[in-house]
């Protein structure tokens, strides 16, 4: 097989040099002649975007101050033009210069500016030349990266495309931009995937109650589909995934491993874009609902030192409340001639957030007179401890750039170490899973999280032979131990452990890239941008059992109270159990090959078409991918845009590999009750007794369509249409259980009362919908500056095709994929819509935000539990205050008026939170300060 890979990926790529060496060839007089002159359709408008438009005609890099562009028109400029007499007149009547700098960009000044050599312009921004997959430019004034953040600046993308640069609003796809500072506003008390929901309109985080690791790494998705069908890329380059299985309910939960987002520390971040597409052909596997593009900051001078402290409202009897207290501090340094490194620390630790409600099933048993036993009335009757979890975390960044003799080297890393507690629901004293010699009075399990995760990325990048070059190498690990506290199992009696390892899991990644790009003049006109390469990946993924109490059945029986004669429940409770049976060890490579191309037919009409070739050694197979996608300005204020791709995600080794025991809390006939369940690996003997198949790839078909408006100088409007046809879809199958289960269990040398589950390929589905996004700057002399935003998505998945039961489990009256689970995918909330204002004046600052989550249902496989939850309006809001040009002090909240979901109807004996799992989550509001010092 790996042979057989190697040979055809040596063919593909055999034939792109050959094409592009013959494209060279053909083309070098043309790309000479491009130097002198370009094709100029530049229409008299602001002056900021009549720079971008120059920059993507010209190829060249333009720094400039801000303020030199703000409020001024360019003029209009048309025909083929040195790209020098194109930028004078353009610049006719706006009193402003331009010069070559040392390092080739075009610098603006005005007629009357008196520049030393060795003074640096202040708060420029840059229109950065993308010929080669790089981060925007190191910026000179360290208030360009940390405070000074402009509209222009944030614009400029290079997410989806390679060679020139363009912005959002000029993109062929939609693409959302989000800069520091609004990182800042919210990374100190969220996690940065809910950073993302609170920007994003189409990007949705989970809310999980209490899920052992599904409450530390919760699950989210983009335009409907799951974290597994988002790739996540640091500077352009593929993250590694994580080695925890997301497998809670709901569509943003697949089962697979996604990459953890929130072990990067936002303070490290310069920017975030985030393509709404799907881009496979362009990117490879997982790039079905989009890419997220993480963009480090590079920095050669200056840094930031950020405090914040805040808590949850709080809840009446609901205990703690979620204190959390973070620190991080970013520098960078200027290293030999134009290069830097910048470095950055974070620090955290939360609280648990506590929501439940009072236990109301019995918890002991009558006296031996039969008379109630007085514990009773005095018991403490809110033993669940599920939701936000206690956490302490560290995380550093690093990022070097070295430019030398015309090159430039580049290395970043990232380093990650949570710890992580998780109450779960109490178990009783008169339960099956508690031994009364050790907990007389019942107790409160937590499930244990210790995790390490690091990325290491090097590669060089310059131009060889006329083509931009990019050469880089990706390792990254992820590393989980999983455990217990407070806990027992019962099984063993009165000699059992209160503590436990259940299991490790490891993951690794490592990516190869080599990258080309390079634009020519076409003979009939236009450039062709030209992109090729090639990647190499080794993925690894392992589980380790751990300690033997945590799993092993020690037969005890009770011998008194109402069970007698009844064995113990087996298992460390409040934990996810690896035995030696379930351990996975499974790796593989992928190899690939893509050609990118972006035609600039005219200045007015852009066509993109890629291909790309994928191989696996296991049994992913090969799959071919493409896409085509366009943008046409019918005016200088409206644009249409389309694409239409194909895409695969092959299923990750987890999906193949993960196997577990746990006693878990699942709706069952309408009430939450703990029950003893087991995820089987497909491959295994039991997976093959209950019907289980060899996994295969997920294939899409995506296909969107919208138009872009800038009817005004400081208002932009994007409006995308979009259906995603995901065929093949990897789950886990509902809750299998019964008489004929039992049989086959006890048959293969399991217990015969555990609910059993398995991935498969389990259904079809079609996910339609529509993005909104518009943005609107007014510009005060009086009162300030105001920075309205608009996002809404609405977005519909229907199942359009249920796997039949396979042969094993015909005549069992079972359902392979049951009502409850399609409702995770079918009856989530449609709708969200993101309204936000930000106003600065002078040292002042507020930005308000109120966001709508639509209502939604929770299906129950009988339908007289079911569930309908309402729409909800959330508030954000905070102040801010500059002490001084460097000390800025802001106070604010999340949630402002402690909205909570509707309440559950269904029975919650237990204690659980009484509240739905809203995608706001149930747990109220969070008040905050932080200061911010930047030096």
């Amino acid at each position: 097989m790996r042979k057989r890979a190697l040979t055809t990926i040596s063919r593909y790529m055999l034939a792109g040099s050959i094409s592009a060496i013959a494209l060279q060839t053909c083309l070098a007089q043309a790309q000479a002649d491009q130097l002198k002159t370009a094709d100029f359709q530049i229409e008299s408008q602001p002056l900021a975007k009549a720079l971008l438009k120059y920059s993507e005609q010209s190829r060249r890099v333009v720094v400039v101050s801000n303020d030199l562009v703000t409020g001024k028109k360019s003029a209009a400029i048309q025909g083929d033009l040195p790209p020098e007499e194109a930028l004078a007149r353009m610049l006719d009547g706006t009193g402003l210069i331009w010069t070559n700098d040392q390092n080739g960009s075009i610098a603006l000044r005005s007629v009357s500016e008196q520049v030393e050599p060795a003074q640096e312009a202040p708060a420029p921004f840059e229109v950065a030349q993308l010929d080669a997959p790089q981060p925007a430019p190191v910026a000179s004034a360290k208030s360009a990266p940390e405070t000074d953040e402009t509209k222009y600046q944030e614009t400029v993308i290079v997410t989806g495309l390679r060679g020139a640069p363009r912005s959002v609003i000029n993109s062929p796809t939609p693409i959302d931009v989000i800069n520091n500072e609004d990182l800042a506003r919210l990374a100190g008390g969220m996690p940065l995937r809910d950073v993302l929901t609170q920007l994003v309109p189409s990007f949705q985080s989970a809310t999980v109650g209490s899920s052992s690791f599904g409450s530390v790494t919760r699950p989210a998705g983009l335009r409907g589909l799951s974290g597994v069908h988002v790739l996540v890329l640091v500077n352009g380059k593929r993250r590694h995934n994580s080695s925890i299985v997301d497998f809670n309910s709901g569509a943003t939960s697949m089962g697979g491993n996604p990459v953890d987002l929130d072990l990067i520390p936002a303070s490290a971040i310069k920017q975030i874009e985030v393509l709404r597409d799907g881009a496979a052909a362009q990117y490879g596997s997982d790039a079905i609902a989009g890419v997220i593009n993480i963009i480090l900051k590079n920095n050669a001078e200056g840094g930031r030192f950020t405090a914040e402290t805040g808590q949850r409202y709080g809840k009446d009897g609901s205990g703690s409340d979620g204190e959390t207290y973070q620190a991080s501090v970013t520098k960078g340094f200027a290293v030999g001639n134009d290069g830097s490194l910048t470095l950055t620390l974070d620090g955290k630790k939360a609280e648990p957030t506590v929501r439940n409600s009072p236990i109301t099933a019995k918890l002991y048993d009558n006296l031996p007179d039969g008379s109630p036993d007085p514990r009773e009335t005095t018991a403490n009757r809110r033993t669940y401890q599920g939701g936000l979890p206690r956490v302490s975390e560290v995380k550093a960044a690093q990022n070097l750039i070295l430019p030398f003799d015309g090159y430039e080297l580049y290395s970043y890393g990232t380093f990650g170490y949570r710890e992580a507690e998780v109450g779960q629901a109490g178990r009783r004293p008169n339960s099956s899973q508690n031994i009364l010699e050790i907990y007389p009075d019942g107790y409160t399990p937590y499930y244990t999280l210790q995790e390490t995760d690091f990325e290491i990325v090097g590669g060089g990048r310059g131009t060889i032979g006329g083509w931009d070059a990019d050469f880089s190498s990706v390792f990254g690990r992820n590393k989980a131990e999983n455990g217990s506290t407070n806990s027992l199992n019962a099984s063993l009696g009165p000699n059992s452990p209160t503590e436990f390892t259940t299991f490790t899991s490891y993951f690794d990644q490592w990516t190869n890239n080599a990258d080309f790009t390079r634009a020519f003049a076409m003979p009939q006109g236009g450039s062709l941008q030209t992109s090729f390469g090639a990647e190499f990946r080794h993925e690894k993924y392992e589980t380790k059992s751990g300690d033997e109490a945590s799993y092993e059945n020690g037969g005890y029986f009770y011998t008194d109270g109402s069970l007698a004669g009844r064995p113990a429940a087996v298992g460390a409770q409040a934990a996810i159990v690896v035995t030696p049976e379930d351990e996975a060890d499974l790796s593989r490579n992928a190899y690939a090959a893509y050609v990118d191309l972006a035609y600039d037919v005219t200045s007015k009409l852009l066509l993109t078409a890629a291909g790309r070739f994928e191989s696996y050694d296991d049994s992913a197979g090969d799959v071919l991918s493409g896409k085509v996608s366009g943008r046409y300005e019918m005016t200088d204020w409206l644009a249409l845009r389309g694409a239409a791709s194909n895409g695969f995600r092959a299923p990750s080794l987890a999906q193949r590999g993960f196997a577990q025991s746990s006693t878990s809390v699942n709706l069952v006939n309408g009430e939450y009750i703990p029950i003893l369940s087991k995820t089987v690996q497909v491959e295994s003997s039991i997976g093959q007794a209950l019907g289980a198949n060899p996994l295969k790839p997920e294939k899409s078909v995506n296909l969107s369509a919208g138009f872009t408006l800038t009817p005004l100088a400081n208002l932009d409007i994007s409006v995308d249409a979009y259906r995603i046809d995901l065929d093949d879809r990897i789950t886990r199958t509902g809750l299998l259980s019964g008489a004929g289960v039992s049989t086959i269990l006890v048959a293969n040398g399991f217990s015969g009362d555990q609910y059993v589950r398995y991935f498969t390929n389990a259904i079809d589905t079609q996910t339609k919908g529509i993005d909104v996004v518009a943005t609107y700057t007014y510009d005060t002399d009086q009162y300030g500056v105001f920075r309205s935003t608009l996002g809404y998505n609405h977005n519909e998945t229907e199942i359009t095709r249920i796997a039949e039961n396979p042969s094993e489990l015909a005549g069992l009256g079972l359902t392979l994929f049951d009502r409850q689970s399609q409702g995770w995918f079918t009856e989530g909330p449609k709708s969200k819509l993101i309204l936000g204002v930000n106003w600065t004046k002078g040292p002042y600052g507020l930005n308000l935000k109120e966001t709508r989550y639509d209502k939604f249902t929770s299906l129950n496989n009988n339908s007289a539990f079911d569930q309908s939850y309402g729409a909800k309006w959330v508030t954000d809001l905070e102040v801010s205050y500059g002490l001084s040009d460097d000390v800025k002090l802001s106070v604010g909240a999340y949630n402002l008026f402690d909205v909570y979901p509707d309440e559950n109807t269904v029975s919650s004996s237990i204690g659980i939170a009484p509240w739905g799992a809203g995608p706001f989550g149930h747990y109220g509001g969070y008040y905050y300060g932080r200061v911010t010092v930047d030096f």
